[in-house]
């Protein structure tokens, strides 16, 4: 569906949302340095604790620090005191709990039962 470019840059500019994938390299930095918010941590610290390569881990903590999330005091990486984070942190803990009560909403047979939309129209 087209829309308003101009309209819908602005939008997107002036929305202040954290847009980090479950699973990224970010996403795994973070959550490590969100769960010791008052600790700093040297790159080899963090990478012994998270799945990110070295030559991985350099480039994503400077995107993360561009976006205020991390902050550096050489050789020293730590979290920020952000609300997106706490609000990320609160969506990815709701979704996760989603996620555990709605774990077995498939049953065996289920393709037994289904309906072809277009066969019901």
């Amino acid at each position: 569906m087209p829309v308003e470019f101009d309209e819908y840059k602005q939008t997107s500019e002036t929305v202040d949302t954290l847009a980090i994938d479950p699973g990224s390299n970010a996403h795994k930095i973070l959550s490590f340095l969100a769960q010791h918010p008052d600790l700093g941590f040297k790159p080899t610290e963090i990478a012994e604790k998270v799945d990110v390569s070295r030559g991985s881990l350099n480039p994503t903590l400077s995107r993360l620090a561009e976006q205020g999330l991390v902050e550096h005091e050489p050789p020293y990486w730590s979290v920020t005191d952000d609300d997106r984070l706490a609000a990320l942190g609160a969506s990815m803990y709701s979704m996760a709990a989603f996620e555990e009560r709605n774990a077995d909403d498939e049953f065996d047979g289920w393709a037994d039962s289904d309906v072809d939309p277009r066969e019901h129209r």
